[in-house]
């Protein structure tokens, strides 16, 4: 091997070491404030399928917050760039339990609770028993 192989080399292993240590960084923790807005479904998915919703008028889920509390509305798009929302508001709680974020929603009918698995500005998973619900900003 001669020099000019051995120092290509030495070179690309210095720049695989530093990949894979900026790829080992310990993931960022969840900012609450990103979930507030409109989200819509992207996909859902459970026990290895993928369900993507097929409707010619998306809907999307409006998260307003006063935190720890918030509500949730269902809206759909106008023509002109405004939103219908329904009546119903499901009020929730968010709950912090070591590192993880909760959503704890009560309506009239039900109680159930959401894991935020992931959330970003751009991106939003939440989990439940073993459906993972996959947002995007519209």
């Amino acid at each position: 091997m001669n020099y000019l192989n051995f120092k290509t080399l030495r070179n690309l292993i210095g720049v695989w070491i530093c990949l894979f240590l900026l790829s080992c960084s310990p993931t960022s923790e969840i900012q609450i404030e990103h979930l507030a807005g409109y989200w819509e479904i992207e996909f859902i998915s459970q026990k290895g399928e993928k369900f993507v919703p097929k409707t010619s008028t998306p809907l999307y889920d409006h998260y307003q917050i006063n935190y720890p509390e918030g509500i949730l509305k269902k809206v759909a798009p106008r023509f002109d760039g405004s939103f219908v929302s329904s009546e119903d508001v499901t009020p929730f709680q968010i709950e912090k339990l070591d590192k993880n974020y909760y959503l704890r929603f009560q309506s009239r009918w039900d109680e159930w609770s959401r894991k935020i698995s992931f959330l970003d500005s751009q991106k939003l998973i939440l989990e439940n028993n073993d459906r993972r619900f996959n947002y995007k900003r519209p």
